[in-house]
């Protein structure tokens, strides 16, 4: 092909600047490696969790959703499931260590289960997961109203799980304690080997429901025990995108008060609220020896005012 003298000025030039290692047409059109900009990271989240339709369970679902979405990092939630048996719980912690299953698991701040798991540290209820009541077979009921104080509360023997964190903690504080695996206590409980059944606020009405048929047990209406206690998310050792972003969320849904509405409009708390201003309350306040020091700052800074 041959070029025009008109067309020849421009052609030594494109040569020249090429010459002087500035970037061409192909430069422009694509950016050194080192200058492109990173792909967002998605971050998975496999949440260990029994029973998704279970309201409890939803809850969890539902909080994760509005951290992740509140932290602006791009995420997946999907549920991981083993079977139910009396060692589930720790299938669960194996799954979480490994971290390919499962890599976020909720259970009570001073169990045995967080071992080699990482907290975030964040109290799912805000302190609310202390707040606990009474189940109580016929004759709890009727000895109920004569309760004053806590040492005659101690009197009375109360059932609590295998291995749960309360049964230490009410242990610790001199109450008599009838330990069971969790599908057995109510079923102890109608057949009066304790006088009550310790649970938390947000469990009590709907396990009153599937388990205490025929008015065989009550809901002690108007006594709550409070100790310092809650629920918090732990996850896979390293996994420190899912612990700083979960964090973040929650820390900015807790300040923006998107928390305190998912609280109380939520079906597994909002009954919980209505509970705690409806009832002249005798409260019972005992210690919590077994609350390790990261979740109890956390329970200390995170909070929610639910006696009003």
């Amino acid at each position: 092909m041959s070029l025009t003298l008109h067309a020849l000025p421009r052609v030594v030039g494109a040569l020249a600047l090429l010459a002087m290692g500035l970037p061409g047409i192909a430069g422009l059109e694509q950016a050194p490696a080192s200058q492109r900009m990173p792909a967002v990271r998605r971050i998975d989240i496999k949440l260990a969790a029994a029973d998704e339709l279970n309201p409890l369970i939803a809850y969890r679902s539902a909080l994760i959703r509005l951290a992740m979405q509140a932290s602006g990092k791009p995420y997946t939630l999907t549920h991981c499931e083993v079977p139910m048996t009396s060692t589930s719980d720790l299938r669960y912690v194996e799954l979480i260590k490994a971290g390919e299953v499962c890599n976020v698991f909720v259970t009570s701040a001073g169990s045995r289960l967080t071992e080699g798991l990482t907290l975030i540290p964040f109290p799912i209820y805000l302190g609310g997961g202390g707040y606990r009541v009474l189940l109580a077979n016929p004759r709890g009921m009727k000895n109920a109203g004569s309760i004053t104080r806590i040492e005659q509360l101690k009197n009375h023997p109360i059932g609590s799980g295998l291995d749960w964190v309360d049964t230490d903690i009410l242990q610790t504080n001199g109450f008599e304690v009838v330990k069971g695996s969790y599908l057995n206590l109510f079923e102890m409980l109608k057949v009066g080997r304790f006088d009550y059944l310790n649970r938390s606020i947000f469990e009590a009405t709907s396990e009153l429901g599937r388990y205490g048929t025929e008015q065989q047990l009550g809901l002690v209406q108007d006594m709550l025990l409070i100790y310092p206690e809650d629920l918090f998310f732990y996850t896979t050792p390293g996994r420190d995108d899912i612990r700083a972003s979960l964090l973040d969320g929650l820390q900015k849904i807790y300040r923006s008060g998107a928390l305190a509405t998912l609280i109380e409009t939520h079906e597994s708390t909002r009954n919980a609220k209505q509970y705690l201003r409806s009832h002249n309350l005798r409260i019972f306040r005992i210690k919590n020896p077994r609350l390790p020091a990261a979740e109890r700052k956390a329970i200390e800074t995170y909070t929610l005012k639910w006696l009003k």
